[in-house]
């Protein structure tokens, strides 16, 4: 578990750190923390979605312990609590950008339904409750994927390119 979540993080690093050179030869430092703050996002992000999956995983093929889902339950609340945070961060260097504080209410409104499905999950996990544990992660997966899209329109109301990725 804890080795995927350090994959996560160190390809999110090397796309940060690609778009960020990109930004720095193309504008500011307000781009370089747009850049910066909306692959921060999508990182954390994708941490709760892979959280969430691991979780049903275990919740579908074998009885996890508590501390396996407990631990599964925090990282996936914490991912989705940062990217709120990067996200707050682009909409206060974004006051004028419609397209993009749309796109961010949108995920903003996805991102509560995540945390109440988070809690949700918090009580089926103090009942013992495997079967509503499941359902919660398969919502949170299928919540996460509806804020990847709109990831994307955020990504383009931005301006941000995506990084290229490196030839074999």
């Amino acid at each position: 578990m804890k080795v995927s979540a350090m994959f996560v993080v160190t390809a999110m690093a090397f796309a940060v750190m690609g778009q960020s050179a990109s930004a720095q030869a193309t504008g500011g430092s307000k781009a370089r923390g747009d850049v910066y703050n909306f692959w921060q996002a999508q990182g954390w992000q994708q941490q709760t979605h892979s959280q969430a999956r691991a979780l049903y995983y275990y919740g579908q093929t074998a009885q996890p312990t508590p501390a396996q889902s407990k631990e599964h339950a925090t990282a996936a609340r914490q991912g989705i609590e940062n990217a709120h945070k990067s996200l707050a961060e682009l909409k206060k260097s974004n006051p004028d950008n419609k397209e993009a504080l749309a796109a961010i209410a949108k995920i903003e409104e996805i991102q509560k339904k995540v945390l109440g499905h988070c809690d949700m999950m918090d009580k089926a996990l103090a009942k013992g409750d495997h079967v509503e544990m499941c359902s919660c992660c398969a919502d949170i997966v299928h919540e996460v994927d509806a804020v990847n899209a709109e990831m994307t329109k955020l990504q383009k109301a931005l301006k941000i390119e995506s990084p290229a990725l490196p030839k074999r």
